[in-house]
C-alpha cells in the first residue's frame, strides 16, 4: 500500500486489522495475527520483538533512555523469493539488544517511529556486525524500513518492523499513521496477553503452593495421583486431594473441586482443605466431618459451592466408608480386576443445606483398589459425565497394572483435547499386610 492510497483502502485495512487481531490471549499468536494483516498487503516482509522481561515476568520493563533493552522475536512474516534467506538472518525466538545507533534502538529510546527511505549499505553492515550474520549485510542495504513502537500506559513493550525490499515503493511519511495505529491496536492485545499470562501464573502459583508436594505414607495402601491445571486462566479451578494418617491403621482418602475459576477458588481450595485436615484430626466418620465441613464452607464465601467425597480406609478390616457432598462417585477395583462404580448417596455440594450425609460401606480386600477423581476427568464438552466415568471404569478394569502406569495411561485417555478443566485423579490399592512395611 502506497502513500497515495485512498483513505477507504485505508480504513478497509485497519477494520482487516481489527478483526482478525487479538483473537486469542497468547502473546505470540496474536503477533502472528498481526504480520498476517501486514504482508504483503503493507510490506514485503515484517518481524514484531518484544523485551523479554514482558514475557518471562510478566511485568512493564523499565525503558532504558539509550533503547538498549533485551528484546525477543516472538513473529516474523516473509512475502518475498527467498523467505530463507529473510529468517534465517531475522530468527523467530532470537534474544538481543539493539545498540542506540540502529533504528530498533532508536524507536525503543525515543518511542517515537522511525522512518528510512533506503537502507544504506553502512546501515546493513551495522546490523549484520550487530548479530553476526553476515547475510543481513547483503539483505537490508536498499530496502525501505519502518520500526514503529509498541506503546501501551505509556510502556514501551518492544517494536514493530515492516520491510519494503528494494523493488518495492518505499515507505513515505503517509504510511506512517498507519503503522502507529496498527502498532496501537498490536500493544493493546499484547498488554491484554501479558496480564493475562501473569495472572494464569499468580493462579498457578497459589494452587501448587495449596496442593500436598508429597503425600502421607499410608497403612497398607500404595498410593497413586495426578494433578493437571486447565489450560487457561478462566478455567484454573480448585480442584484438590489429599491423604491424611488417622488413628490406628486407618487412612482418609480426600478429593474435592470448588466451582468456579480463577485465584479466588484456588484460595478457597486451600481454606477448605485445610479445614479438612483440622477436622479429620477429630477422628469423626465421613458424614459428620462433611457436615462440618459444610458450615466453613457457608462462611467463607455464599457465592461459591464445592463439592468433595472423603472416604476412610481400614488397614486391619479393609473396611471402606465413603460420604460425598455432591462430588462423582468413586470407582472400586476388585481383586479380580473388575470395576465398579460404588453406589455413594450424594448429599448436596458444600456451601449448601444442612442435612447430615448417608454414609456407604464397602471392602476393599488386598488387590483391591479405590480410584477417587474431579469432574474434570470424565465430562468435556462432547461426553456426559455418566458416559465419561464408564470409559474409566473400562480403563481401570482388568489385569494388575502398576498405579504409576496405570495413572498414565488414565489422563491419557480421558483428558480432553481443549483442557478446559482441572483434573484431580487419586488411586489407592489394598496392600496384603505381609508386604506392608512397618511404619514409624
Amino acid at each position: 500500500m502506497s502513500a497515495a492510497a485512498s483513505s477507504q483502502e485505508r480504513l478497509a485495512f485497519l477494520n482487516d486489522a481489527s478483526t482478525r487481531i487479538g483473537s486469542t490471549l497468547d502473546l505470540a499468536h496474536t503477533c502472528r495475527e498481526v504480520l498476517d494483516v501486514a504482508v504483503p498487503r503493507f510490506a514485503d516482509t515484517g518481524g514484531i520483538m518484544v523485551q523479554e522481561r514482558l514475557i518471562t515476568e510478566g511485568e512493564f520493563p523499565v525503558r532504558p533512555k539509550d533503547g538498549s533493552a533485551l528484546v525477543r522475536r516472538v513473529a516474523t512474516a516473509v512475502a518475498v523469493d527467498n523467505p530463507w534467506d529473510w529468517n534465517t538472518a531475522f530468527p523467530v525466538g532470537e534474544v538481543a539488544v539493539y545498540p542506540p545507533l540502529l533504528p530498533q534502538g532508536q524507536a525503543m529510546a525515543t518511542a517515537k517511529t522511525v522512518l528510512v527511505p533506503r537502507l544504506e549499505q553502512v546501515v546493513g553492515d551495522e546490523n549484520a556486525q550487530a548479530f553476526g550474520r553476515p547475510i543481513i549485510a547483503r539483505l537490508m542495504p536498499g530496502c525501505s524500513f519502518l520500526v514503529t513502537p509498541l506503546v501501551a500506559r505509556g510502556n514501551v513493550l518492544g517494536f514493530f518492523v515492516l520491510v519494503r525490499r528494494e523493488s518495492s515503493e518505499p515507505f513515505q511519511d503517509g504510511d506512517v499513521a498507519l503503522a502507529e495505529e496498527l502498532a496501537a491496536r498490536t500493544a493493546i492485545c499484547i498488554d491484554n496477553a501479558r496480564l493475562y499470562g501473569r495472572e494464569r501464573r499468580t493462579a498457578l502459583t497459589l494452587q501448587s503452593a495449596l496442593l500436598p508436594s508429597l503425600l502421607q505414607e499410608s497403612p497398607g495402601l500404595e498410593i497413586g495421583y495426578r494433578y493437571l491445571p486447565a489450560g487457561d486462566l478462566a478455567h484454573v479451578g480448585g480442584d484438590w486431594f489429599d491423604v491424611i494418617r488417622l488413628s490406628g491403621d486407618r487412612t482418609a482418602l480426600v478429593v474435592g473441586d470448588v466451582m468456579g475459576h480463577g485465584i479466588r477458588a484456588a484460595a478457597t481450595m486451600g481454606q477448605l482443605r485445610t479445614a479438612t485436615q483440622t477436622l479429620a484430626s477429630l477422628d469423626l466418620d465421613p458424614g459428620e466431618l462433611l457436615f462440618r465441613l459444610n458450615r466453613v464452607a457457608q462462611q467463607l464465601d455464599a457465592d461459591q459451592l464445592a463439592t468433595c467425597v472423603y472416604a476412610t480406609y481400614d488397614q486391619a478390616t479393609g473396611a471402606l466408608a465413603i460420604a460425598s457432598a455432591g462430588h462423582v462417585p468413586p470407582v472400586l477395583v476388585r481383586p479380580n480386576g473388575l470395576a465398579e462404580i460404588v453406589p455413594v448417596v450424594p448429599g448436596p455440594p458444600l456451601g449448601v443445606g444442612g442435612e447430615r450425609l448417608e454414609i456407604c460401606e464397602a471392602t476393599m480386600p488386598a488387590g483391591g483398589m479405590l480410584a477417587l477423581y474431579t469432574d474434570g476427568l470424565v465430562e468435556t464438552r462432547d461426553r456426559s459425565i455418566s458416559d465419561g466415568i464408564a470409559d474409566l471404569c473400562s480403563l481401570l478394569t482388568g489385569p494388575p497394572r502398576g498405579i504409576e502406569q496405570l495413572c498414565d495411561l488414565i489422563v491419557k485417555a480421558q483428558r480432553p483435547a481443549d483442557k478446559r478443566d482441572d483434573i484431580a485423579l487419586l488411586l489407592a490399592k489394598a496392600i496384603p499386610v505381609e508386604q506392608t512395611a512397618p511404619l514409624c
